[in-house]
């Protein structure tokens, strides 16, 4: 388990998804602790032990705030309710009959997942009382001295929120902006089934830049090292440079395996110094996702 501090009151918790440095949730240590995405169902002992290890003992918590539905974001949100009863959980309005009911969510996600999702582990429900349904204008958390603005940026997914901590000019960017793996200096699109939208991808990361944040953190992994200008810049370049390219390789093999099987050398590129499994997991999810958008099924 590790954990790292972003700045003053802001910690990242690693829940070592596949490998360390691939997937993290967020802490605002606040008047009303808050915790931004819920990582997988799996890592809930290793979020609530980074947790104590910030300071924060899970039965504090007052918010949780999940950027989009899927299990790797929110898959830990029903033992982190188990933790702290009174816990208030945010997610779209459109979306958050899953938290109550996640049996169409697990099915799906082990269909887009096939045998990654083994180890993601099976969410459980979330009582609909502590559920906070928040609709396209989305919401303001305020957790004390900080605030979290709840900015729709659809893309990645039809219910995808960024959040904006407008009190120290940080961004959450969720995966609208993309994947950064850091020790392989890889950017990866946010391409993913069922729904990845490349335009709406490309008007998100236009919205966000104009926040003109001075931080920027990931889920996908954490602060960015470098200018926030820059980051920007990098994740509108990739968005489209991995769109013309992967359907460069499919007209090339007309085999969706023998894709996968490029993009994966090609593109992400990221083992080593990562896992064979990370590779593999987005070298999958990234083809599916821009193809499916380009009506390739």
């Amino acid at each position: 388990m590790s954990t790292f501090q972003v700045t003053d009151g802001v910690y990242g918790i690693d829940i070592g998804m596949f490998d360390a440095g691939v997937a993290s949730v967020y802490l605002f240590d606040d008047e009303e602790p808050t915790l931004v995405d819920a990582g997988t169902a799996a890592s809930a002992e290793t979020i609530m032990d980074g947790l104590a290890d910030c300071g924060v003992e899970p039965a504090a918590l007052e918010h949780l705030v999940l950027s989009h539905i899927h299990v790797d974001h929110s898959g830990a949100a029903s033992a982190l309710v188990d933790a702290a009863p009174n816990l208030d959980v945010y997610i779209h309005e459109s979306t958050a009959p899953h938290l109550v009911d996640p049996e169409g969510l697990i099915e799906s996600s082990r269909r887009a997942m096939g045998d990654h999702f083994a180890s993601m582990g099976e969410q459980g429900a979330v009582p609909e009382a502590n559920v906070v349904g928040v609709g396209d204008d989305g919401t303001t958390v305020d957790i004390g001295a900080n605030s979290l603005e709840l900015l729709y940026a659809p893309g990645h997914s039809p219910d995808h929120f960024a959040v904006w901590n407008p009190e120290r000019e940080l961004l959450f960017a969720a995966e609208c902006l993309g994947i950064y793996l850091a020790r392989a200096d890889r950017w990866l699109p946010p391409a993913t089934l069922p729904n990845f939208d490349v335009e709406m991808i490309a008007d998100a990361i236009d919205r966000l830049r104009a926040l003109d944040p001075e931080r920027i953190v990931f889920p996908h992994f954490g602060e960015w090292p470098g200018e926030p200008a820059a980051a920007f810049e990098r994740a509108e370049r990739e968005l489209h440079r991995f769109d013309d390219r992967i359907l460069e390789l499919h007209d090339a093999s007309e085999s969706r395996a023998e894709t996968k099987r490029a993009v994966a050398a090609e593109l992400v590129d990221a083992a080593p110094p990562y896992s064979e499994r990370v590779e593999s997991f987005y070298a999958s999810l990234i083809t599916d996702g821009f193809l499916k958008h380009h009506g390739i099924e």
